[in-house]
């Protein structure tokens, strides 16, 4: 279980990164009404960055239910 709870553990901290991720998305195509190559540039890495998360969140989701199937109750 200690595991389990660990990886649930895990799990919240990458979502606030998520949420954290998609507000400095959001932030920066608001203020990016010119679109400067700089801005726009930046956007994009924050989104790589976002995607990279989001699988790292998939992952530990299939973690998660793996770890919990083994875990005698």
């Amino acid at each position: 279980m200690q595991r389990f709870d660990v990886l649930i553990q895990q799990q919240l901290k990458l979502a606030d990164q998520m949420i954290q991720k998609r507000e400095e998305i959001q932030k920066l195509e608001c203020e990016d009404m010119g679109r400067s190559e700089q801005v726009s540039s930046t956007i994009t890495e924050c989104k790589e960055d976002l995607s990279e998360l989001e699988n790292e969140f998939e992952r530990l989701i299939s973690e998660v239910i793996s770890s919990f199937e083994k875990t005698p109750i």
